[in-house]
Formats: C-alpha cells, sequence, structure tokens
C-alpha cells in the first residue's frame, strides 16, 4: 500500500538517499539496520589517544576516574579527494568532512552522480550544536592561520559541502540544540514545497573532542553514570553522548518517480513549536511537544490513529522521559499505548544530529514494515502505563490506519532550549527487487574505480557487500557503469555468476590476485587514442564467436558480412560454431569475427581513432575505418582468400626471434626465395618460403641457438610465391568501390603513406597488399605518434597474435585483446576501462537497489606538521629551497617548482597565496611580508631574492651586542 492512500493534503517528501558515519563502524543503512533491529549496543569510551587532550583541557578538580563513555567515530578524512591540502584539512572540524563524504555516500544511495548536481537548485540544510572546534580554534595563543575561521565556523558545514557539488540552492546551518536536524529537515520540506529547490540534502552532525562540554552535562545530572541510555525505564538515569553525522537525499516524491528512485520512505509532514515560559530555560513542557506533533499531523494531512509507532527523542532522563511520554500520548490522543523506541538506547545521543538520525532509523523501519526493540529497557516508568508501552523485541508493523494500511512513524526532536520539532514519514512503494539470473549465460565487466589504490580497496569492499543485491553479475555491471565514478584508479571483475564477482572483489580490496580480476593500474588524466589492430591469419578456430551470437548485435553483424559473403562467394560461407576445414575457412572465420567483435565494441560506445591491419586483417581494418563498405570488404575478402588458398601446397612461414638485420643475413643463402613476410617486432620476424627451404633453415637456426617456430596452417604470404597471383587478384577486384577514410588507417603494406592517401585502397592495393611484405613495427609507429598523447592498441580477432608484439615495440603503450570467446571479450572490455577507455553502455539492467558507493583514502591524517609556532629561520642558500617547501604544500607538484614562472604560472590561487603568505610570516624576520613581495608578476626565484633581503646580516651585531648566528 503506499501513501497515496493515508488522503494527504499535500505532497511528500521522498527519501531518496541515506548515509551515517556513526558509532560503531555503522556507515551504511544496511548496518544502521541491522544494529537497531538487533539491539546491539555501540557505546565504548573516548580513545585513549584523545582522552589524554581531553584531560589537558578540564578543570582538576573535574577530573573522572576513566575516560568518559561515549559513541564514537573515527575522525578520518578523505581530503585530497576533495581538493583540500593538509594544512587546510588539520584547521578543519571533523564533522566537515563527515558531512563531506557522507554526503557523497548518501548520493550514491540515491544513483545521483555528485557531478551532476553542479549548477543545480539543490539545497544544503545542516543541523549541528557542536562547537568544540571552534574551542580549539579560537582558544586563547593559537596562532590564527589562514584556515581558522573557516575550519570552525558552523555556517561551513553547509556552506563547505554547496561549494564541493556547486549547488546554486540555501546552504543554512540551524542550532536549535538537540533538535537542529529535525528543524533543518522541516526547512529543507517547506522549500521543496514551494519549488524554491529540485533537490534538498538535509544533515546533522555531532562531534566530541571538547571535554568542558560533557563535564557541564555532568554537572548538570543529564548524563548515565553508567553511560548506557535506558529509554522510558524506571531505572532510567540519563543519556551518553555520541558523536557522527547522517544525510538525507530528499526531493519531491512525483519526481523520485519520474526518475526512478528507490524510496525509503516520504516525508508527511513536519512541525515545530517552543516551550515557552516553562519553569526555567532547560525545563521541557509536555503541552508544546504535543503541538508540534499536531502540526506535523496538519500538515500531512495524517489522523492521529494513523500513527504506528514513534521514534522518540528519549533521551532517558527522569524529567525528559516523564514529560515526552505525555506530550506523545496528548499529540496522538490514541485509544491505547503509543508504541515508541529511541535510536539512543544502541547508539548514545548526537544531540544536533539526533533528528536525522531519528528520521533514518523510521525509515528504515517503515521500509521495512517492522518496530526494532528499544535495549537497556526492562520496566516501563512509573506514571507511563496507558501512554506508551517500548517494545523490547523486533515486531511487526502495529497497523493503526483501518482500511487504508499504510505505515506511518513519527520521530520527534527536542532541543535543551525549548525548540521542538516533529516530523511524520509515510510508507513509500516499493520498486521490485532486479530479476535473479545466476549464473548469467555469458561473463559480464563490472567496473570499480577510486581516486587512489586505498580507495580503489575500500570501494571494491563496499560492491563484494552490496553486489548479490543485484541479483544478478549483469545488473551489477551495468550499474557499476552507469553509476560508478570512474576515477582514476580502475580495476574490473569479469565473471558470469555472483560468487565469483564477491570473491573477485574481496581480492581487489586484499590486493591479493584472482583469476577474475583485471589488475588495478592508474589511468591516464585524458582518454588514450584507441587504435584497433586488426589480427592476422592464424587465430582461427571453429569455437570462435559461437557463444557471442546470443548477443544480438554480434549475431546481426556477423550474418549481414556472411550474406554479403556468400553472395561474393557463391556458397554458404563458415559460420560461428562450424568445423574449418580449409585455407579459406580460416581466413572467413578471422574476418568475420573481427566485424562481429568491432560491432560489439561500437554497441558499448568503444570506437577507434585510428585502425591498422595485419595482413588479411586490413580487409576488416578497412571496413571499419569506412574505406570498404560490406560488399566491398567481402568482395576483397572473397577473391584474395580464394586465389591465395592455391598456394597451400607451395610454402609457408617461420617464425624467428632475431632482429632484421640479423634475419637478413640468415635468408642470404637462398637466393632470394626466403624473405622476410612479417617486421613483427623489433626482435621478432616472420619469413615466408619453400617449405624444403624453411626446413633447412630451422635446422640451420636450431644449431645456433636461435629461437625459431614454424607457423601452421599458412601459406607463404607477403613473398615473391605469391607474385604469380598478382594479376588476377587485380583482375578479379577489377572496379572496386573505395571511399575516403572515415577513420584514420594506417596501411601496414605501406605505413608511410599519408593516413588520407587518396586512391590508395583500390585494387591495385589489395592484388599488391599479399604480395609485399607487413610493416607492421612501422605501421605501429605511425599509429603512435609520441605528439598526440597516450595510446592503447587494441587487438581484435578470434586470438590474440599480436599483443607480445605491439608491446616488444611501443612498451610506453597499453595493450589490450579482444577476442572471439566470451571472457576474452569481457577481459578486453575490462583492460580497456582500466586503461581509461570508458565504455557508454549497456546500462539497461541498472538497478536502484544496487548502490555503488565510493571508496575513501584514510591512510593520511591531516596532522599539523608542527605547533604554529616559529619556523627556522633558513641561510641565504637555503631560501629558495625553503620557498619550494612551502609551495609543495599547497600544490601537487609533478615535478620541481620552475622557480621562473610566476605564482599564476604554477596554478597557485589567490587564497593559497594568502595561505603561503601566512606561512612565510611565521619567519621571524618575514613576520611583516604581505602579498606585494608576489605581485604583480614576479617568479619564484624573485620572490626568494626578495626574501632574502629581509634575512639579517650575519655580520651585523645583534641589539644585545652578540653576532647573529644564522641557525
Amino acid at each position: 500500500m503506499t501513501t497515496t492512500s493515508l488522503t494527504q493534503t499535500r505532497e511528500p517528501m521522498a527519501i531518496i538517499g541515506m548515509g551515517c558515519r556513526l558509532p560503531g563502524g555503522i556507515n551504511d543503512p544496511d548496518q544502521l539496520w541491522k544494529a537497531v533491529s538487533q539491539g546491539r549496543d555501540h557505546i565504548t569510551r573516548v580513545p585513549e589517544d584523545r582522552w589524554k587532550a581531553m584531560v589537558e583541557r578540564m578543570h582538576p578538580t573535574q577530573l573522572p576516574a576513566a575516560p568518559f563513555p561515549a559513541g564514537i567515530v573515527d575522525h578520518g578524512f578523505d581530503h585530497a579527494f576533495f581538493g583540500i591540502t593538509a594544512d587546510e584539512a588539520a584547521e578543519m572540524d571533523p564533522q566537515q568532512g563527515w558531512i563531506l563524504e557522507v554526503a557523497y555516500e548518501a548520493l550514491a544511495d540515491a544513483g545521483i552522480a555528485p557531478s551532476s548536481l553542479a549548477g543545480s537548485r539543490s539545497g544544503v540544510y545542516v543541523g549541528a550544536a557542536s562547537v568544540d572546534q571552534a574551542a580549539k580554534n579560537f582558544a586563547p595563543r593559537n596562532r590564527a592561520g589562514v584556515f581558522t575561521s573557516s575550519g570552525a565556523g558552523m555556517a561551513i558545514l553547509a556552506n563547505r559541502l554547496s561549494h564541493a557539488l556547486d549547488l546554486d540552492g540555501p546552504s543554512l546551518t540551524l542550532d536549535t540544540a538537540c533538535s537542529s536536524s529535525l528543524t533543518a529537515l522541516h526547512y529543507a520540506v517547506r522549500d521543496l514545497r514551494t519549488d524554491d529547490v529540485d533537490l534538498a540534502l538535509v544533515a546533522g552532525s555531532n562531534i566530541l573532542t571538547n571535554p568542558v562540554i560533557t563535564t557541564s552535562f555532568t554537572e548538570a545530572g543529564v548524563l548515565a553514570p553508567d553511560g548506557r541510555c535506558k529509554p522510558f525505564d524506571q531505572d532510567a538515569d540519563g543519556y551518553v553522548r555520541s558523536e557522527g553525522a547522517v544525510v538525507l537525499v530528499l526531493t519531491r516524491a512525483d519526481l523520485a518517480v519520474e526518475r526512478g528512485h528507490r524510496v525509503w520512505a516520504h516525508v508527511a509532514g513536519t512541525g515545530l513549536s517552543h516551550g515557552g515560559r516553562a519553569p526555567h530555560l532547560l525545563a521541557p513542557r509536555a503541552s508544546r511537544q504535543a503541538q508540534a506533533i499536531r502540526r506535523a499531523l496538519a500538515d500531512a494531512g495524517v489522523a492521529a490513529e494513523q500513527v504506528g509507532w514513534v521514534q522518540a527523542h528519549g533521551t532517558g532522563t527522569k524529567a525528559g522521559d516523564r514529560v515526552e511520554a505525555t506530550g506523545v500520548s496528548e499529540g496522538l490522543e490514541q485509544d491505547a499505548p503509543v508504541p515508541v523506541g529511541s535510536v539512543k538506547s544502541v547508539l548514545g545521543h548526537l544531540e544536533g544530529a539526533a533528528g536525522v538520525l531519528g528520521v533514518m532509523a523510521a525509515a528504515l523501519a517503515v521500509h521495512h514494515g517492522q518496530v526494532p526493540p528499544t535495549s537497556h529497557h526492562h520496566r516501563l516508568r512509573a506514571g507511563l502505563e496507558g501512554r506508551i508501552r517500548v517494545p523490547i523485541e523486533l515486531e511487526p508493523w502495529p497497523y493503526r490506519t483501518g482500511d487504508d494500511g499504510g505505515r506511518v512513524a513519527g520521530v520527534s526532536g527536542f532541543g535543551f532550549g525549548g525548540s521542538n520539532a516533529h516530523a511524520l514519514l509515510a510508507q513509500a512503494p516499493v520498486l521490485e527487487s532486479p530479476e535473479r539470473e545466476d549464473p548469467m549465460p555469458l561473463p559480464e565487466t563490472v567496473f570499480v574505480s577510486a581516486h587512489t589504490p586505498a580507495a580503489l580497496s575500500a570501494a571494491a569492499g563496499h560492491l563484494a557487500v552490496n553486489a548479490p543485491r543485484g541479483g544478478s553479475v549483469g545488473t551489477v555491471a551495468d550499474t557499476s557503469l552507469a553509476r560508478g565514478p570512474h576515477h582514476r584508479y580502475r580495476a574490473a571483475v569479469t565473471t558470469a555468476d555472483l560468487g565469483s564477482l564477491v570473491q573477485g572483489l574481496r581480492a581487489l580490496q586484499d590486493g591479493t590476485p584472482d583469476l577474475h580480476v583485471v589488475a588495478p593500474r592508474s589511468a591516464p588524466d585524458t582518454r588514450p587514442r584507441v587504435v584497433f589492430v586488426y589480427t592476422g591469419h592464424g587465430g582461427h578456430y571453429p569455437a570462435s564467436g559461437a557463444e557471442l551470437m546470443c548477443l544480438p548485435a554480434f549475431a546481426r553483424a556477423v550474418e549481414e558480412a556472411r550474406a554479403a559473403l556468400a553472395q561474393q562467394s557463391g556458397y554458404e560461407v563458415w559460420a560461428p560454431g562450424e568445423a574449418i576445414t580449409s585455407f579459406v575457412d580460416a581466413q572467413h572465420c578471422t574476418t568475420l569475427t573481427q566485424i562481429g567483435l568491432t560491432a560489439l565494441l561500437a554497441q558499448r560506445g568503444i570506437e577507434p581513432d585510428l585502425v591498422l591491419g595485419h595482413s588479411v586483417g586490413e580487409i576488416a581494418a578497412a571496413h571499419t575505418a569506412g574505406v570498404l563498405d560490406l560488399e566491398a570488404a567481402t568482395r576483397v575478402l572473397a577473391r584474395r582468400s580464394e586465389l591465395l588458398s592455391g598456394l597451400s601446397e607451395v610454402g609457408g612461414l617461420l617464425a624467428i626471434r632475431a632482429s632484421v638485420d640479423e634475419v637478413d643475413t640468415f635468408t642470404e643463402l637462398y637466393g632470394g626465395m626466403v624473405t622476410i613476410a612479417s617486421y613483427s617486432a623489433p626482435a621478432m620476424q616472420v619469413v615466408a618460403g619453400p617449405t624444403q627451404d624453411l626446413d633447412h633453415l630451422q635446422t640451420l637456426l636450431a644449431k645456433r641457438d636461435v629461437w625459431c617456430k614454424p607457423v601452421p596452417d599458412v601459406i607463404p604470404a607477403h613473398s615473391p610465391l605469391v607474385e604469380p597471383l598478382v594479376p588476377a587478384l587485380r583482375e578479379a577486384l577489377a572496379g572496386l568501390v573505395h571511399r575516403p577514410a572515415q577513420i584514420p588507417i594506417v596501411s601496414t603494406a605501406h605505413p608511410d603513406h599519408p593516413r588520407d592517401t587518396v586512391g590508395l585502397w583500390g585494387p591495385a592495393y589489395w592484388s599488391e597488399q599479399a604480395r609485399r611484405p607487413v610493416r607492421f613495427t612501422r605501421a605501429l609507429s605511425a599509429a603512435a605518434s609520441e605528439d598526440e598523447g597516450p595510446v592503447v592498441f587494441v587487438e581484435i580477432g578470434p586470438r590474440a597474435l599480436l599483443m607480445e608484439h605491439v608491446a616488444h615495440t611501443h612498451p610506453q603503450s597499453a595493450t589490450v585483446a579482444v577476442t572471439g570467446d566470451p571472457y576474452g571479450l569481457a577481459q578486453g572490455i575490462g583492460e580497456l576501462y582500466t586503461a581509461g577507455v570508458t565504455p557508454t553502455g549497456p546500462i539497461g539492467r541498472t538497478h536502484p537497489h544496487l548502490v555503488i558507493a565510493p571508496g575513501w583514502d584514510h591512510t593520511g591524517r591531516a596532522a599539523p606538521v608542527d605547533d604554529g609556532g616559529a619556523l627556522p629561520m633558513p641561510a641565504p642558500d637555503q631560501v629558495e629551497a625553503h620557498l619550494i617547501t612551502e609551495v609543495s604544500r599547497l600544490l601537487p607538484l609533478l615535478q620541481d617548482l620552475d622557480m621562473d614562472s610566476t605564482w599564476i604560472e604554477s596554478g597557485l590561487e589567490s587564497h593559497g597565496l594568502l595561505q603561503l603568505t601566512s606561512r612565510l610570516r611565521r619567519v621571524p624576520p618575514w613576520a611583516r611580508v604581505d602579498v606585494q613581495v608576489f605581485l604583480p608578476d614576479r617568479t619564484w626565484r624573485q620572490v626568494a631574492a626578495a626574501l632574502v633581503e629581509r634575512l639579517p646580516d650575519p655580520h651585523q651585531p645583534s641589539p644585545e651586542g652578540s653576532p647573529s648566528v644564522l641557525p
């Protein structure tokens, strides 16, 4: 049943993404639901290293005997991913880092690429109340820097996220104490309804680094001595503080349906109130809390009896529990005790973030149709009977909506200054799970990427957890392509079954080898040029392409080519899976497979920037380039293979591992009858000649310990033995229609010809091409011009024959093989991906249930390099080195700083210039340096010279009368 049956008067807002960073390593919705549904307590104590710093800031009379109990979250932050320097990150409130990372995770949960939001009307609404970082950054005698203020400003919690995503909507941080984030949700819903924003990111966060706040709450008697929150229990004696962050992604319900999002729950309505003039500022008032609930009901158009459960504020304080139970009872006016619970029993009180954590927990409960238990609750507090009940085991949803049947939950949040908030969540339509098909008929390629190797490991680990819910490797593959970030460090897993996929992802996570893994590597910054290299004769086998015929794009291309080839040949030609009984069949197999594979790659958005072909492979290359249409290409193939087949008994080919000069010396004995047929690699040549001569040469080379090997099932192509057939082939191809190339093509017979040579590809070319040697190495060099950036060579054919030759000829370029078997295809696509070529499809099986979570690199901590005091004064001849070191803190230098460039030419921005100036001022003689030292366009060398001038003369007496001494 959907919430539309609840006769709401306003359109609900859809929660389409959720992310969290919570105690106990809870970092996603599944982990949170597992924790709350099982009632697992995640409270520990403040870690020893943090506790030592806390002790130094506490009054000696208030030191506890042991570190505070608390819900603790790791403070790791991948600042480099967001372009934040280590210096800036060291002064940043950890909440800023959490919100950035968790927002990206919540967007991934929603299936939204962060980059797609740039310039959009998307708002950021943060609720937070912790000023711990301000207490640190603004402490007495703390040396202020460029980032001291922005690192601690509460507004920056929202503003930094808006900046990172380049958003155009409102960017607000609200502080109403422990109702902050629920209040933020209230205003986000209002802006969505009025169409001020299309998307809202609602966040809450809390941090525990300042012990004075905890000590104050201890003095106030609101913290549980045993560190356990016992909501509404007879023995409740306070709560325990926790830290963390939660981010929700919301949009209008109609947009969520239109865009195919998975919706966790709907926000049906919200309401706010204030306690007014209570007996004192910190005293809650039940009637005003009830008013917030009534306003939320009215806002949603939902009847009170439809609410099946309330995620209470539930702090476990005696006054708070009593007042809240009364307020819930009065606000809902139900005939039976209202079922309530509190996530604080397992995670503690996140204060400013408590509201959105409650919303996230309630959304999961509504989504799963179950009410989670409340831990540490054993006996209802006296006086609350008849008002509420507290489930202590996982229960089915208590339907209270009569004939409607939709699940509705309330969420309360109360600030200690009297600001009250309530939200109503309603059940959303549930998308069908993806169809299960395991294993798949053919292997698929699943893509994984991140910005560093450590982050790639983390991303693989996340996907290993999430992949099974895709139901098939196909769904995972399409979703990883459609929703993956496609960062620089890339890997892939090629398999047909989910078990092997998870195994491969775990291997990636652990850095161990696995048969199904395409090893990680760093892709170039820009897409490399793609050169298709079509294999020559020799890779054929009967099953080439047979299994791929179930793929429509491959089958259609192959059948069209077979039909055209049959028309040219005058008989039914070889088909994938049939026996290869002749030289002609072998040639047909090679070209047909290549045409089918090219079509499959094109379907995936992988098209060449240049093509070349080895021997018979040049026919498919010319067809891909647009030089020969299908009729012309099959005509060349039919006539060429038919005529050359007559040479099968005349001679053959012999591969020799030696240089060209060495091979020329070896073949001098045979009077021009044995010649180089293929210049395959710098140290690999293939010679052609009569069988008797090749046998003699093989024996001779064996005696000299020179590796050589006969090539099976071939003719003496590209040699003088072909000469008698050249006129007949030219005549057979008379009138051949060829066109200007649409894609550049390099001839392997004439690699030095310009790529756009008009008339090169006529009948004369194809008749001579069978006779002339294949100058493969020169063609590769022509294709890989060094001034055109990185290149990836993609060998296409039934089997890989040329990869080793390409790698030896151009070791600096990536080499990939795409072959006629399913694993060869999947592996090739994976290797193309890791080389920097990202497919564009297929993505039709993408499913919102499958989350492609980002991976973070927390291996490097943003720790201050020093204590902020004065820096040592460098000697005059070390000033340039000092300047280079300081600039290197701000710029990711790939090489030494060009001292003859300016700060602008080096890529430093004005804000970085201010930071550099601040750093330089920490050297005493430069204390009064300002940005003018860099202006208007001084080079770094000139800046260094100006700084040297400000150093004291070591030969002049110091003010005290003793010589100055440089450190």
